[in-house]
């Protein structure tokens, strides 16, 4: 019989445990996109990339599909559907205060919020994307927020938590209350499956950019002390976030639109105290059209991977 030498039959063991152990979870992340025609190639493009990207699980979008003064009729809500249905991957909208918030606006049409945020569920949540969904539809106080859902996979819980992002100008300061109560309740849900399953990690998806501004305490104290903390009106959902990172200890990373800067950084902290095993991701927006992907390795310390894809075609240079 013919042996095969020492390091070829270890270059062989290798590769067929490489097999066996399979692909880990990996992830789409977008958002605040295509917001407007002008971008509608380049999204399309995305759309592209990360269908020919292997074994991307899933894809989640951050909200804002759309810009706060572009229409909301009902074609226009029926368009962004079908172009989103071109993802191979199951597709988790977690929704935009452009999408629906916004609509109220003269130039967007004036519309009813809650008609609009309803117009919105039967399109967007009428078929749940293959995945192993648990949705807070038909529970309780909130059974209305369908698109507040939940899944696990690879050891990790992955969240979409509707929650906008306002400033109060335009009023609708109860209704954004009430969305966030519905996202608090739905947080509260979440780390209760987290530490009774023993997570290794926990992954949130929202709007919301809820830390607009980050960097050393002390350095942001003295440069900016009206940029120090959370952003106002998410003084509640911040609070519920800090109880349930005092108890859960393993990595969470929260995804965030809104503000269409890409970004990776620490910006929670406990009184003067970093918390450092919380992490945010800002999602590329507006003309910005690239995605983020996502590997889930929960086998290491930090669970999670994070990979700008940038799209060189989209990159509009200066002058042109």
């Amino acid at each position: 019989m013919t042996r095969l030498p020492f390091g070829l039959f270890w270059l062989f063991f290798l590769v067929l445990l490489g097999g066996c152990q399979g692909s880990p979870t990996q992830f789409a992340l977008i958002g605040d996109g295509p917001y407007g025609e002008e971008n509608l190639p380049k999204y399309e493009r995305m759309i592209e990339r990360v269908n020919e990207t292997r074994d991307i699980d899933w894809v989640v979008h951050l909200g804002d599909m759309k810009s706060g003064s572009s229409n909301c009729r009902d074609e226009d809500l029926l368009r962004l559907y079908a172009l989103n249905k071109r993802f191979e991957a199951p597709f988790v909208l977690t929704p935009g205060d452009n999408d629906w918030f916004d609509c109220k606006r003269e130039i967007a049409g004036g519309w009813d919020r809650l008609g609009r945020l309803d117009k919105l569920r039967e399109i967007f949540y009428r078929e749940q994307p293959a995945l192993p969904l648990v949705s807070q539809g038909g529970r309780g106080r909130f059974g209305d927020f369908v698109e507040n859902v939940y899944w696990q996979d690879a050891g990790v819980v992955f969240a979409a938590v509707h929650l906008t992002g306002m400033s109060g100008a335009e009023g609708g300061i109860d209704l954004h209350n009430d969305i966030q109560n519905a996202a608090i309740e739905w947080l509260d849900e979440v780390f209760k499956v987290a530490n009774q399953n023993g997570a290794a990690g926990v992954f949130l998806a929202t709007q919301a950019d809820i830390y607009p501004f980050s960097g050393e305490r002390g350095w942001l104290v003295a440069e900016c002390p009206a940029c120090v903390g959370v952003r106002k009106y998410y003084e509640n959902f911040h609070q519920a976030l800090l109880r349930h990172i005092r108890e859960f200890e393993n990595p969470i990373l929260f995804a965030v639109g809104d503000t269409h800067i890409f970004r990776v950084d620490k910006p929670l902290y406990d009184g003067d105290d970093l918390v450092e095993h919380f992490t945010r991701v800002e999602g590329f927006g507006a003309d910005n059209i690239h995605w983020v992907r996502i590997v889930v390795r929960p086998e290491t310390s930090q669970v999670f991977e994070i990979h700008q894809e940038i799209i060189p075609e989209n990159i509009e240079k200066a002058g042109k």
